[in-house]
């Protein structure tokens, strides 16, 4: 009799163990709400067998702790779970990283991938746009939902950020972007299209001819069949051994958006690396080649093109790219409002609305692609020793590239005026500015 009750417990246990395993697995699986859709049943019956919702894996995770340590959960797998009325709150609570006694002021250190961390990291930021904001928000989802739940349960601590916090800060930001773009249509309605300028965002490494700042360059064999003004300038860049890439431009990714840009082909500029401890300083060399150029020539990497130190490195970029020493990037357009006060008064009052002062008044357009810094200025000292304000732009130039540096200073590559001129631009006429804090 004994060994028929333990061989029905094993039996049982066995049972339960496969039990285990498959719920276990199907929450390792699914990663996107597709996924979930297509186990959701499978899911629905384990619990009717009888599955423990907070059950614990032989390392000691829960199903809800598998979800989170995704690094986008899916909304729906987590709304379906929180959902289950045999869901309790303070079985999960290892996932909220702050002790709910914690005085103000204070702050614990937590595992990186916590909740409260990934909410912070996904809030808007300042270059964010009405479509980064509901990627933002759609991904904030899951992490709302749980702190919801934990709130609820009066499980959170009162001195940090709640999810009405978080919730509102997304408001706030959806309410000034809708409200700037409909300033932006009026002024085009009264007054022609906006100029389209372009943040530098981190990008992903996908090519050797997307746009980025410093790499080792790719470039035609001297022998290739290349136009004679380039053959020129890549025999210059070649001889000069001082002579690395500061940055490249592949205009086919800008889509066209500012008509006073070519419309494809890859700019290549170089200036000289400077002696360690020095500023980055002196001339630059640039190179256009047109979308008809590319698939004629021979191109091979220049390993000795590449600089040897992250002198230019951009500001913001995460430290991962610094150092690999190359930067890709990630063109984010947005429109400038004209300089005109005056319009800008005129269109606010054909909207009949009220805008906040502040969503206009704090824009600055001085950083990435056609930036705008005519007010950048640096004191000049005189033979006579008394000295001036002068603007880093140089007399009738428009700014082409702007961007701090990421150790000290930043960098202005501007153009004459008449020379910028769209797939007929003289590149030749690039000059570099070199920036002091």
């Amino acid at each position: 009799m004994v060994q028929v009750i333990n061989a029905g417990m094993g039996l049982k246990s066995a049972q339960r163990g496969v039990m285990l395993k498959e719920w276990f697995w199907l929450f390792k699986k699914i990663k996107t709400d597709e996924q979930f859709f297509e186990h959701q049943q499978a899911l629905q019956n384990l619990l009717a067998d009888g599955q423990d919702l907070h059950e614990r894996d032989p390392k000691g995770r829960s199903a809800l702790e598998y979800i989170f340590a995704k690094a986008f959960p899916s909304y729906a797998i987590v709304l379906w779970l929180l959902k289950q009325p045999e869901f309790k709150a303070e079985k999960e609570a290892s996932l909220y990283p702050y002790d709910v006694d914690l005085a103000q002021g204070c702050f614990q250190l937590t595992k990186a991938n916590n909740m409260m961390d990934k909410l912070d990291e996904l809030m808007p930021t300042k270059l964010c746009d009405l479509t980064d904001l509901a990627e933002k928000q759609r991904l904030a989802q899951p992490y709302l939902l749980l702190l919801e739940k934990f709130e609820a349960a009066g499980l959170t601590n009162q001195f940090q950020s709640s999810c009405a916090d978080y919730k509102a800060a997304f408001m706030t930001k959806q309410q000034s972007l809708q409200q700037l773009q409909r300033l932006e249509d009026e002024l085009e309605t009264q007054f022609g299209e906006l100029c389209v300028g372009f943040n530098m965002l981190a990008g992903e490494d996908y090519n050797e001819f997307q746009s980025r700042i410093a790499g080792s360059p790719w470039l035609p064999e001297l022998d290739s069949a290349i136009e004679s003004q380039n053959l020129q300038a890549l025999k210059v860049i070649s001889a000069d051994s001082s002579l690395k890439l500061a940055f490249q431009i592949n205009f086919a990714e800008l889509k066209g958006l500012n008509p006073a840009l070519p419309s494809n082909g890859l700019l290549q500029v170089f200036i000289a690396e400077p002696e360690d401890g020095e500023e980055p300083v002196g001339r630059c060399e640039a190179i256009f080649w047109t979308e008809a150029d590319m698939p004629s020539a021979n191109w091979q990497q220049h390993l000795d093109k590449a600089l040897a130190t992250d002198c230019i490195a951009p500001s913001g970029f995460d430290v991962s790219f610094r150092k690999a020493g190359v930067y890709p990037i990630c063109w984010q357009p947005y429109k400038q409002l004209p300089e005109s006060e005056a319009q800008i008064r005129l269109a606010i009052e054909n909207i009949d609305s009220n805008i906040d002062a502040e969503i206009y008044d704090n824009l600055q357009y001085d950083h990435g692609l056609m930036p705008r810094v005519a007010e950048l200025t640096q004191l000049v000292f005189k033979q006579d020793g008394s000295f001036a304000e002068e603007p880093y732009l140089p007399k009738n130039h428009i700014a082409i590239l702007s961007y701090l540096y990421c150790d000290s200073g930043s960098c202005i590559y501007s153009i004459p005026l008449d020379a910028l001129n769209g797939d007929n631009t003289d590149w030749r006429q690039l000059t570099y500015t070199y920036c002091h804090d």
